[in-house]
């Protein structure tokens, strides 16, 4: 018997070759637009100018500290170069003058019209001045031994030779009896702590700031 060889025609419908098939995109890293690199110099340039500037303030901020010290009870304005205390309790002149001397300090003393305008911030409204008549010597003198002159008296009311001390009232200055009591505000040169760069060592040194 002959062997019988059959062919057949397979057909395999909706197959794909292999070697058609396309391989997947690999997505492309995103980066900065070129034209944003050009700018890092600049910036960078600008951040080292004010870290520079910044450092000079605080450079300069430490050679040049300076703080003002009043002793405990007494208040300094925030300007100017003095020390004021405020009295909590009524008293003669005499004795507020008293008082004064022995904390090394004067009662007020409003020799510009300055310390008018300070007199305002002030919390009580009347008290005591520095201001008194001598009699050995027939005139006005302050605190400190200096005469009152023609210019500060244009600014008082009337000061007269019977009523021989000066106070202040609602930040006018006037005069009266000396027996009266009232209220009374010492001052004195505040005290300046100070920094000091000598190139080779800081030091700290204290000093009136009145001399």
């Amino acid at each position: 018997m002959t062997d019988e060889i059959i062919y057949a025609n397979l057909k395999f419908e909706n197959c794909y070759e292999l070697d058609n098939v396309p391989e997947p995109e690999v997505p492309k890293e995103k980066g900065l637009p070129t034209s944003s690199h050009s700018w890092w110099p600049v910036v960078l340039i600008l951040i080292t100018i004010c870290l520079a500037l910044l450092m000079g303030l605080m450079t300069l901020a430490i050679l040049y500290l300076n703080c003002v010290l009043c002793p405990t009870n007494w208040n300094w304005p925030g300007d100017g170069d003095m020390c004021y205390y405020h009295s909590t309790e009524r008293k003669t002149w005499q004795q507020s003058h008293g008082f004064c001397s022995s904390q090394n300090s004067t009662l007020l003393l409003v020799k510009e019209m300055e310390k008018l305008e300070l007199v305002k911030k002030f919390p009580r409204r009347t008290f005591w001045l520095g201001l008194s008549f001598r009699a050995d010597k027939k005139g006005w003198f302050w605190a400190d031994n200096t005469t009152v002159t023609e210019e500060q008296k244009s600014w008082t009311n009337n000061l007269q030779r019977s009523l021989l001390c000066g106070y202040i009232y609602h930040n006018a200055v006037y005069n009266r009896a000396c027996e009266a009591v009232d209220y009374y505000v010492c001052e004195k040169p505040a005290i300046q702590l100070q920094r000091r760069n000598n190139h080779q060592q800081e030091e700290w040194f204290v000093r009136s700031r009145g001399l």
